[in-house]
């Protein structure tokens, strides 16, 4: 009867039961290796951009003097997933400060970073100034109004980055959430940001 019985003629027949499961194992961690860099492929192609965080903003009331003069100084976080991807490695950005809707300051000049790493997140800072002076008269009372009374601000941010995505139109904006800033007590001249840091999100 054993006579009858073919011998089996494919490859893995032939292994040591030890070769065999190095076999397997090599076998199995080429299939994750494969579906790994299918996953990472269609998240780094995936349109919609990542968010945009601003881990640090203080606001600055320069002089105690009308007009009043003021500065905003923040720090926005580039995470390891926008460079090469969505923003080029290295240029130039744009910061707006909005307060109740409104744009109150922008910054003078585009703000040059250095080339960021893909493999690390990046911080560029920004710092913008403005005058009290060349505001809405409503808009400087609430201004005043949240330094003398309340003793809290809130300001929102949009973002202007250059883009790399060559289908796309050059230019990456985002808009950023509410950042509630606090002056220090006993202070009317330097707020920092208190709670939650603002995420800036892609809208277009």
């Amino acid at each position: 009867m054993e006579a009858l019985i073919p011998k089996p003629t494919f490859p893995w027949g032939k292994l040591k039961p030890s070769e065999d499961v190095q076999h397997v194992l090599f076998v199995a961690l080429g299939s994750i290796v494969f579906f790994f860099g299918i996953i990472m492929l269609a998240h780094y192609t995936h349109d919609e951009a990542p968010d945009i965080v601003i881990p640090s903003m203080d606001f600055t009331v320069i002089n105690m003097t009308e007009p009043l003069n003021v500065k905003w100084d923040l720090l926005i976080r580039i995470y390891p997933k926008h460079p090469g991807n969505y923003v080029h490695l290295e240029g130039d950005f744009k910061v707006f400060i909005v307060y109740e809707e409104v744009t109150i300051a922008t910054s003078s000049i585009e703000i040059s970073y250095t080339r960021i790493s893909p493999l690390r997140s990046k911080l560029l800072t920004a710092s913008l100034t403005a005058s009290l002076g060349d505001m809405d008269g409503a808009i400087v009372e609430n201004i005043l109004d949240d330094i003398k009374e309340k003793g809290e601000m809130r300001f929102g941010s949009r973002l202007l980055l250059p883009e790399c995505r060559s289908e796309m139109s050059g230019k990456m904006n985002y808009a950023c959430d509410e950042a509630t800033l606090r002056f220090e007590p006993g202070s009317q001249r330097s707020a920092t940001l208190f709670g939650n840091q603002p995420n800036c999100h892609y809208f277009s």
